[in-house]
């Protein structure tokens, strides 16, 4: 592979804005609660207990919430969104210009430092809830080949991202000023803080690819119609939108990185932002997409009528014996799935009976 040079360096990417900053700091979190608002909701209409996946997506939306309040934050203190200040024109030495860290850039690191802790727990609470809910769909019984793959992905995901958590946090060994320090000071003391990152993308996007298609082949053996395999499948392919915006990031930080080996001056505030800017869109079409299989029985089987009387039923003086009627629990308590006939190819993922394999 051939090393970027200066002349053939191209960075396609356009830095965002303090407004980008803002609004995606404020827009993507309320988004994402208002669909795990609906996702319980879908629950409490379907009957249906609230299980480990659910409680997972609340505590990724939870960190979420707290990687959009940094955004907020950054972009009030004036550090994301904008160009690094220019160094003072008295740092003439490679090394004093080396070990110079502006006052900004200190903010920018710790507000980084934070963030990224967020994003791995947000990374891999939405993996596991994923995981979580194909056992609960496609999981009658223990001990089948799929819920011990499923088992092996769950201990696999909680390993990566608890291992990613202490390299954020622990780069530098027992020192942590460094993670906020200068570029020659992480280069000293932080030995795997640049290739730990790129691990990271990488592991993250291959990660992301094994979860979304680790049910598809279970799908095409069910007994379904070749539409209706189909439909379940596209809707279990929702989280490409996710991995689309993981490639982009991993494109991102390999131009970056190409820039650096090619000498070529990155602004460094705005880079990071950036990336950051791409994570957050990354998690938070994750979340979406993830609750977006249990969603699909409002579309297919709850008309306003309906909903209407669900939100009666979930009132303290009304009695819930008359909406039970309009809606019928897909499974019971103990998960046992119930054939309903074939609607179509538009059809929620909770009326699938699944087959041990």
């Amino acid at each position: 592979m051939a090393t970027a040079t200066s002349s053939s360096y191209k960075f396609t990417f356009s830095y965002v804005d303090r407004e980008q900053c803002l609004a995606i700091g404020v827009a993507l979190p309320v988004i994402c609660f208002l669909i795990v608002l609906l996702r319980f909701f879908t629950r409490s209409i379907q009957k249906l207990r609230v299980g480990s996946d659910d409680w997972l997506i609340v505590a990724g939306l939870l960190a979420v919430i707290g990687m959009g309040a940094c955004f907020i934050y950054g972009e009030r203190e004036g550090v994301m969104g904008l160009p690094t200040p220019t160094p003072p024109s008295n740092l003439t030495t490679a090394d004093e210009i080396l070990y110079y860290v502006d006052p900004t850039t200190v903010l920018l690191e710790k507000i980084e430092f934070a963030y990224q802790i967020l994003m791995m727990i947000a990374y891999g609470s939405i993996k596991l809830s994923i995981i979580f809910f194909y056992r609960r769909i496609f999981v009658p019984q223990r001990g089948t080949v799929f819920d011990i793959v499923c088992t092996v992905t769950i201990v696999v995901v909680f390993l990566w991202t608890l291992a990613f958590i202490l390299m954020i946090i622990f780069p530098c060994g027992a020192l942590l000023w460094p993670n906020w320090g200068s570029t020659g000071d992480q280069l000293a003391l932080c030995p795997i803080i640049f290739t730990s990152e790129y691990g990271l993308v990488v592991s993250d996007l291959i990660l992301d690819f094994w979860v979304i298609l680790l049910p598809l082949p279970l799908i095409w053996r069910l007994h379904l119609s070749p539409q209706r395999k189909l439909a379940v499948s596209g809707i279990m392919l929702l989280g490409a939108s996710a991995v689309g915006a993981s490639i982009t990031r991993l494109v991102l930080y390999v131009q970056e990185l190409n820039g650096f080996i090619a000498g070529i001056d990155i602004d460094t505030n705005l880079s990071v932002t950036l990336g950051l800017w791409w994570s957050l869109l990354e998690v938070g079409l994750a979340l979406i997409a993830s609750c977006l299989p249990t969603l699909s029985y409002l579309f297919t089987h709850f008309s306003p009528r309906k909903a209407i009387n669900s939100i009666q039923s979930l009132l303290p003086l009304h009695s819930t014996r008359g909406s039970s009627k309009d809606v019928k629990s897909t499974y019971s308590a103990d998960n046992e799935f119930k054939k309903l006939p074939d609607s179509g190819a538009s059809i929620s993922l909770v009326e699938l009976r699944t087959t041990s394999i």
